[in-house]
């Protein structure tokens, strides 16, 4: 299996040294120092910024978060969308600025025009740069993020976009190579997992660079509890088997839903803040709800009354606190038992 160490690895060596030595310091100081309920800017800030650039998105999948998100808030998509203006704006406020890691997400972020500018600015400024994207549009656009500095591309694969990717993975790969990913779900690799494999292998054959399985969560306008992996699932145990037999050395595996007692090693809300282009806040990469109410825009307070809104600051309390049960956001998410990078 590859292993984390090389995974990092192949972006920390993108990385432009002078601009990214504020954000090393940054990593250091949050490696460092303990984390705590009620957290303060001055400390650190956190390690992983992640924008919502667009809403918008050429597939329909039902577990996707942006869809939910798209279809529940009242504003047009068209104001939330980011161009490099409103890039800008964020990543000059102290919660953003050190980020070591900038991830363009949606939605698809290929719709987004000022996708290759937001990009190039941000490899300008000592960041790494990730986007997810579904590929309908990557074949395109491959050239231009990789002349504007992107640090990687993860494609998604769904039955929804197989038969595009088998046309385009392959150029695709000869002009930037690009990690896959695939969302896990129960009963897929109850059922099927030899179509599971299958995939893999082409996504192999195809040129990328290693392949990150996701589990499930329950997410979006169909969340299904019921296709949640947890870790003594035979199904999967003996699926893993089977795929480290057949590619060893390609797949990277989250960690299942833990079942009780469980463990609290999620650093996400220290590490990780989300936003869309019109600065309203999301809870965590876990969760497809924003914060509500006083203090959930980036813009609408100081940064450490944002960085403490009352849903974060219980949050980590209850992560903190060994007595205490997880949140309830974190009883169905499998990443309450990873302790991240």
């Amino acid at each position: 299996m590859i292993s984390r160490f090389a995974y990092y690895r192949e972006m920390l060596i993108k990385i432009p040294s002078l601009p990214a030595i504020p954000k090393f310091i940054n990593y250091l100081k949050f490696r460092s120092l303990p984390r705590r309920a009620t957290m303060k800017v001055k400390r650190y800030t956190p390690q992983i910024g992640s924008i919502w650039v667009t809403l918008r998105c050429n597939l329909s999948c039902g577990h996707c978060a942006a869809s939910k998100i798209l279809q529940t808030q009242e504003q047009d998509w068209r104001a939330s969308e980011v161009d490099l203006v409103k890039l800008k704006r964020i990543m000059d406020h102290p919660l953003y600025h050190d980020c070591l890691l900038v991830d363009l997400e949606g939605g698809e972020p290929l719709l987004v025009n000022d996708l290759d500018r937001s990009v190039a600015y941000l490899r300008q400024n000592g960041h790494l740069i990730n986007t997810t994207t579904n590929g309908v549009l990557l074949l395109q656009r491959i050239q231009d993020l990789k002349d504007a500095g992107i640090s990687r591309i993860s494609v998604s694969c769904y039955e929804e976009n197989r038969t595009l990717l088998e046309r385009d993975l392959e150029k695709i790969n000869a002009v930037f190579p690009v990690h896959a990913s695939m969302i896990l779900f129960k009963s897929q690799v109850l059922r099927n997992p030899q179509r599971l494999l299958e995939t893999a292998r082409f996504i192999k054959d195809a040129g990328c660079l290693s392949l990150r399985f996701w589990m499930y969560r329950p997410m979006g306008v169909d969340p299904k509890p019921e296709e949640i992996i947890a870790d003594d699932d035979q199904a999967f145990i003996e699926f893993r088997r089977r795929m480290e037999a057949a590619l060893p050395g390609f797949c990277l595996w989250p960690r299942p839903l833990q079942t009780p007692p469980m463990k609290k090693r999620c650093p996400q809300l220290w590490q990780r803040i989300n936003c869309d282009g019109l600065g309203n806040m999301g809870i965590c990469c876990g969760s497809d709800t924003n914060l509500q109410g006083p203090n959930s825009n980036l813009f609408s307070a100081g940064p450490d009354v944002v960085f403490n809104h009352s849903t974060l600051v219980k949050m980590r309390s209850q992560l903190l606190d060994p007595k205490s049960e997880p949140p309830q956001l974190c009883k169905t998410c499998n990443l309450l038992g990873d302790p991240g990078w």
